[in-house]
C-alpha cells in the first residue's frame, strides 16, 4: 500500500493522525518504512497502541433502543491501516503468481 493511494481525511484512530499528514511529512517516510518492516519481520514485537482502536456503534436501521439495529465500527490507527494494506498487497501479489 502506498501512501499516495490512501484517502486524506479518513477517520483516524487513537493516534489521531490523518493520512494527509503522513503524505506531507516526507521526512518521516524512511523511519515509518523501517518500523513497518520491523513489525512485519517480528510481529510478536507489535506495540499495543498499534492494534488498539476506538469502537463506535452506528445505527443501521430501525429503532435505536434495540441492540440488533446497531453495527460496530472500529477506528484503528493510521499506522495499522498502512501496515495491513502493505500485508494485503503482498498477499495479493503472492496469490497472483
Amino acid at each position: 500500500m502506498l501512501l499516495s493511494n490512501v484517502h486524506n481525511w479518513k477517520s483516524p484512530g487513537s493516534d489521531q493522525i490523518h493520512n494527509n499528514w503522513l503524505k506531507a511529512f516526507s521526512a518521516a517516510h524512511r523511519h515509518i518504512t523501517k518500523n513497518i518492516n520491523a513489525v512485519i519481520q517480528e510481529p510478536q514485537k507489535v506495540c499495543d497502541w498499534l492494534t488498539t482502536g476506538i469502537t463506535y456503534w452506528l445505527l443501521k436501521s430501525g429503532h435505536g433502543r434495540e441492540v440488533r439495529n446497531y453495527r460496530p465500527i472500529t477506528c484503528l490507527t493510521t499506522m495499522y491501516k498502512t501496515l495491513t494494506g502493505i500485508r494485503a498487497r503482498r498477499i495479493s501479489r503472492y496469490l497472483e503468481e
